[in-house]
């Protein structure tokens, strides 16, 4: 019983940020509500407008019940309460100046999200798919588009099965 993500691929469509020269490495962190944080093992040099980067990576998160029962309980948590941001895999595209020998420290460009909450209820998973990215410094404004798959259809449906017998 496990989650699987994959982050494909970023572009930028913000010139503010593809033209800022502190900005030259990037690499993208996955959190599920401060739980776990898996990240790209290599940050890649920043893409121009509209051209992509491939990360091809991907990671699994492990909710069995015997090893993982505090994540699993997580979900359950997050099924039976509605809260708004509790629900969601968040990712981080972070800038990594330590690849370039900067004496400068990461710093987060942008976000984007994923709702498991409607991964369950639209009784699909998302597959190679762009989601928006928005900035770190107005949240309502798009720089770019992150390229993921969340496969979690099969464990969230099995947790909430738990939920309805427990």
């Amino acid at each position: 019983e496990k989650i699987i993500i994959e982050i494909l691929s970023l572009s930028l469509t913000e010139p503010r940020i593809t033209s800022d020269e502190t900005i030259k490495q990037l690499f993208v962190e996955c959190k599920l509500h401060d739980v776990i944080a898996e990240k790209t093992p290599l940050s890649l040099p920043k893409p121009k407008i509209d051209e992509r980067i491939y990360y091809n990576f991907g990671c699994v998160i492990h909710v069995d019940k015997a090893n993982n029962s505090a994540r699993r309980d997580y979900l359950k948590s997050m099924l039976l309460e509605p809260d708004l941001h509790i629900d969601r895999l968040k990712f981080a595209v972070i800038s990594d100046p330590l690849a370039c020998g900067q004496d400068l420290e990461c710093r987060d460009i942008g976000f984007a999200y994923v709702s498991l909450r409607e991964i369950f209820q639209e009784g699909k998973d998302i597959i190679e798919q762009d989601i928006d990215l928005f900035d770190s410094q107005d949240a309502t404004a798009v720089i770019g588009k992150l390229k993921v798959s969340v496969e979690a259809l099969r464990v969230l449906r099995s947790v909430h099965e738990e939920c309805t017998y427990d």
